[in-house]
């Protein structure tokens, strides 16, 4: 499976910009007010970003056991390893789903409140109450960006040949 785009993280990111940034020049121009996101928003972006990497961590934990277990036998042929309880690969294949559809939400929401934030610094009158859970839910996003990163970096199989450090030649295909 291919890894999280970052072109088109990026692409999702300009255009909620720039939608963002539209809705509340639009807003403004019909007289109504700069869109708020409240401070749940912020929490609940971060809450799905600490479900997203517990539910990565068996995964995790698998792969670095099944790597001590091979070193260990690489150091002795001989020696009593027990290999490690494998992940169930649709548990592991739903993880990696789940962070990519994270990675896109995370650049969508992010890159909305980004739009409104250049709106709202731009605009002649800086209400600050209103940019502080802007600023947050703009930062929860970037959180929850960076933690789908690391989920499919830890879904990632060791083989894998999309992976910078393994030779074409020396990949096992699927």
């Amino acid at each position: 499976m291919k890894s999280i785009s970052v072109i088109g993280v990026g692409v999702w990111l300009a255009l909620s910009t720039a939608a963002g940034y539209g809705y509340s020049v639009w807003a403004i121009n019909n007289g109504r007010v700069i869109p708020v996101s409240g401070i749940t928003l912020a929490i609940s972006v971060i809450v799905v970003a600490v479900i997203l990497i517990s539910l990565a961590i068996p995964i995790w934990k698998y792969k670095r056991n099944l790597k001590k277990a091979t070193a260990a036998l690489e150091q002795n042929p001989t020696a009593k390893v027990s290999k490690p309880m494998p992940v169930d690969p649709f548990y592991a294949v739903r993880v990696l789903i789940l962070a990519r559809a994270g990675a896109v939400t995370a650049s969508m929401l992010g890159g909305w409140h980004i739009g409104v934030l250049i709106k709202q610094y731009t605009s002649p009158v800086v209400v600050e109450s209103s940019t502080g859970t802007n600023i947050a839910a703009g930062i929860a996003s970037l959180v929850l960006l960076a933690v789908s990163f690391i989920v499919e970096w830890m879904c990632r199989l060791p083989n894998d040949p999309n992976h910078p450090g393994v030779k074409k030649d020396s990949a096992v295909p699927a």
